[in-house]
């Protein structure tokens, strides 16, 4: 079974491979001055350098022994185990220039730029305060092979000159200094390369917070819009809101402020981290900040909650610092506030507020949702129930004026029956009176129908039908007057039928309620609506009180009259007075 290498050994041998890039490019540099030295060798002796043999020159059989020294050292590169050997031979390739500086008696000094490989390698290795004790190594042991290479009986006397020994001293300063100012900058430049990975890594761990937390933010709001779309019940929407809040940003309490109806008073419709005790309290607005932030269009962060007299009712609020003010407005309405307070200072920032302010929306949009819903089963509801009042008046208006009218005729029928027999010359004036009977019955079952449904809505416009449909209310104790000149204005046949129902309305209440003797109805054309007003001098009455009572005056018309506005996107306003008569006003918006 043959053996295989695994990735993980490999990988190993790749890694030391790569750490080893230094030796290894030292090696190389070793092998280069092994053959410079070749060529300088026999430069200086002028005797062949190959093959070596021990009557070489001593400067010949060096160089060889250097090789020797340089292929232990590649072989060492080779072997894991000799490897830390390779940190400290940077020593003996001191010693052998030295060796070399010795035995070449050279007045130009060839050797000494030699010093400068082990010197820049030990550099690299070792601290500023190693490389100084290498470059004073290596600088006393120059001079000392310098010195040698010119003492002895062959070489005559120590040199004495003073720019000799100048220059020897400055050499001797420069093998110190190099090594020493080079492990300097490496490692001011390797500190500077760390520093640089470190503030990269730190970058990069702060953007990938920074894209975790944004990740997780967009995971809550996706979240919220979800819950919140799925939720058509108003308190849901607030409470899922608070929730989300506290995923969102951390805060100490949330509460959730709606009108309650009278004019700068806000309630608590949901709320956290309050107590019960505050829930019920209501808040008065003034020109405090809550006021100023429910009056802005913008969210806002305030740093004295607990301070504000607004505040003062809810008791976790005063003891709270900092708040992000949000106003939930949908269009041009403004439904109330989102307040999200903590009570340490400056706990929130824009980013926070943004984050808030989108939470927000999303509620804003289910709140108005779930206003629409139940607005909508309301309108529902009351539909329903104006289909059953209607089935049920013309149940009645057919059993009082038609179904009456058709028993009487057929009595009459009877009787002039009978009369014939008896009393012929009777018969005619009978017969005049049964003719007039079924001829206000049809006029009573044409009232009827128009009522329902005019045709000449279709075709001839509100105007014309208006006018046909007054003129069937004209006798003595009533007078009707319609004014609707100057009115162009071409409107859908929906929005001319209901604001026929509305007029036809008004004026029943004004001739069955009010017993008016004046009845006026104008309809006057704006650049921006269409104003409709019934106005009569009637008896007038108590517009409140009658408000107040119309849950048990179901058949009582005047909140049909706004319902049927509100249909059409228009307002109708109602004003009454005891003895003052009634005005209804509808507005219908024409663009």
């Amino acid at each position: 079974m043959s053996a295989t290498t695994s990735p993980t050994s490999k990988q190993a041998t790749n890694i030391r491979w790569q750490l080893l890039g230094g030796d290894r490019f030292y090696i190389t540099a070793r092998w280069g001055v092994f053959a410079l030295l070749l060529l300088i060798g026999w430069l200086l002796v002028r005797q062949p350098v190959w093959p070596p043999a021990p009557g070489m020159a001593p400067i010949l059989l060096l160089v060889w022994v250097y090789g020797i020294f340089n292929l232990i050292m590649t072989v060492a590169l080779l072997v894991p185990a000799f490897t830390g050997v390779l940190n400290n031979a940077f020593i003996v390739d001191i010693l052998f220039i030295s060796l070399f500086t010795y035995f070449s008696h050279d007045p130009r000094d060839l050797y000494y730029p030699l010093y400068l490989l082990p010197l820049v390698s030990a550099a690299f290795r070792l601290s500023p305060r190693g490389s100084f004790l290498a470059g004073l190594f290596a600088a006393g042991v120059y001079v000392i092979a310098y010195l040698l290479s010119r003492i002895g009986p062959n070489n005559g006397p120590a040199p004495t000159e003073i720019v000799v020994l100048v220059g020897l001293l400055l050499r001797a300063i420069a093998l110190v200094c190099i090594p020493w100012l080079t492990s300097g900058l490496a490692e001011r430049w390797t500190q500077n390369n760390r520093l640089s990975v470190e503030l990269a890594e730190q970058k990069q761990q702060s953007a990938l917070a920074e894209a975790n937390a944004y990740r997780d933010q967009m995971r809550s709001l996706y979240e919220v819009a979800y819950t919140l779309s799925t939720t058509m019940n108003y308190q849901s929407v607030l409470d899922t809101t608070l929730a989300e809040s506290r995923k969102l940003v951390p805060h100490t309490c949330g509460l959730v402020l709606l009108s309650t109806g009278q004019t700068d008073e806000l309630y608590i419709a949901a709320a956290y981290g309050i107590s019960d005790a505050d829930r019920q309290k209501r808040i008065q607005l003034g020109t405090g900040t809550i006021g100023q932030a429910l009056r802005s269009p913008d969210a806002s962060i305030i740093e004295t909650i607990g301070s504000e007299p607004e505040a003062a009712p809810i008791t976790v609020l005063t003891r709270c610092q900092s708040a992000c003010l949000v106003p939930l407005r949908a269009a041009l309405r403004t439904y109330g506030l989102l307040v999200i307070a903590s009570d340490q200072p400056r706990a929130f920032n824009q980013e926070q507020l943004g984050m808030l302010t989108a939470l927000a929306n999303y509620a804003i949009i289910a709140l108005h949702n779930a206003q629409l819903v139940y607005d909508l089963r309301q309108e529902r509801t009351k539909l329903l129930s104006k289909e059953e009042e209607v089935r049920h008046q013309l149940a009645r208006d057919l059993h009082d004026g038609p179904a009456q009218a058709l028993a009487a005729i057929t009595m009459n029928v009877e009787f002039i029956k009978r009369l014939l027999e008896r009393d012929p010359k009777r018969v005619l004036t009978e017969l005049d009176k049964l003719g007039s009977l079924a001829k206000r019955t049809t006029h009573e079952v044409r009232t009827m129908l128009f009522e329902l449904r005019p045709l000449a809505l279709e075709t001839q416009g509100l105007d014309v039908t208006l006018r046909q449909y007054l003129e069937r209310f004209q006798n003595p104790t009533t007078t009707i007057s319609l004014d609707s000149n100057e009115i162009t204005v071409d409107l859908d046949t929906k929005v001319e039928g209901t604001l026929f129902n509305i007029i036809q309305e008004a004026i029943n209440n004004s001739l069955k309620y009010a017993k008016a003797s004046q009845i006026w109805v104008r309809l006057k054309e704006t650049p921006a609506a269409l104003e409709v007003t019934i106005q009569d001098n009637g008896s007038g009455f108590d517009l409140q009180k009658v408000l107040e009572s119309y849950e048990k005056r179901g058949s009582f018309g005047l909140l049909n009259i706004e319902e049927r506005a509100k249909l059409i996107g228009g307002a109708a306003e109602l004003m009454s007075a005891p003895g003052q008569g009634t005005t209804v006003r509808v507005t219908v918006p024409l663009a």
